[in-house]
């Protein structure tokens, strides 16, 4: 089926094909085609090249969840024409919400393609701040030991990370290969234009490494306060059994019952033992605030 664009002269045509259709018209014509349910089993971006003809696939994260779920198609880039093989009607999605956005003069496929390619990052560098925001408060949160399933919610952010991360990674791949292709054709304005494409993402993907790094400095952090929580538990510990270490040996020194102890006859040896037992309390309590234990 072929989509027709609003208000453009554009010289090329699109074409909205399933992967039956893309069989009966074309497959005589392209030795790899797209059967049964190979567009579910799509993972990435790629663009591959033969002849004077680019192919390739489209594995795009949603924005509501990068780490879940994507949008998958394939694509055959000729010289008047750009095919789309779908199931589900997004990319027709995708061209719909482009008419209003429209980078260059369509004259060619490929100028097509790039306008496609394009609408697909142009908000994204917003996108990626709010991770950076959200990233922040949760650091503000963790200093104010406010944050509650820390580790599961830094996992989600860095499951959509990496997510996004293979993804600009993917992108730039493409539009270096398209990049070489229009180089190889001698299209000047193509190799421009592919060129600060393959820039563009190559910013996003730096920017997503460092968002990771972000996070990752925050999983440092939390982990860093949970030893000082350890630490400062083991200290308490330490003070309450070298207080009683003592107080234990005196109980069990006369605990032994011998008869020949005279402490356990005389008349004052439990207020003597007792008083001899806060003493030590006592310099011990001296000791620890002086060598600042409790602080």
């Amino acid at each position: 089926m072929n989509y027709k664009w609003e208000d453009s002269q554009k010289s090329c045509q699109i074409e909205l094909l399933t992967p039956e259709e893309f069989q009966r018209l074309y497959a005589e014509k392209f030795p790899r085609s797209f059967k049964g349910n190979e567009l579910e089993q799509i993972r990435f971006c790629k663009a591959d090249r033969f002849y004077q003809r680019v192919s390739g696939t489209f594995a795009i994260p949603r924005k509501k969840d990068p780490s879940a779920e994507k949008i998958r198609f394939g694509y055959y880039l000729l010289e008047d024409t750009l095919i789309f093989i779908e199931n589900n009607g997004e990319v027709r999605r995708i061209l719909d919400e482009m008419q209003g956005y429209q980078m260059t003069d369509i004259t060619s496929a490929s100028l097509l393609l790039f306008d496609f390619m394009e609408y697909l990052i142009k908000d994204d560098m917003l996108y990626l701040q709010q991770y950076e925001e959200k990233l922040t408060q949760m650091e503000e949160m963790l200093l104010d030991g406010e944050l509650k399933d820390f580790n599961r919610s830094l996992l989600e952010v860095r499951k959509d990370l990496s997510a996004l991360s293979a993804y600009y990674e993917q992108l730039s791949d493409v539009g270096e290969t398209l990049q070489q292709n229009a180089a190889e054709l001698g299209d000047e304005q193509d190799k421009f234009l592919f060129g600060l494409y393959y820039e563009r993402a190559e910013r996003l993907y730096a920017m997503v490494q460092n968002l990771k790094e972000y996070s990752m400095q925050l999983r440092e952090m939390h982990q860093t306060q949970i030893d000082i929580r350890q630490n400062e538990i083991m200290k308490i510990l330490t003070v309450v059994t070298t207080i009683f270490m003592p107080l234990t040996l005196i109980a069990g020194w006369y605990g032994m019952n011998f008869k020949n102890m005279p402490e356990l006859d005389a008349k004052y040896g439990y207020i003597v033992v007792s008083a001899i037992c806060l003493a030590i309390v006592a310099v011990e309590v001296w000791i620890f605030r002086k060598k600042k234990w409790f602080e």
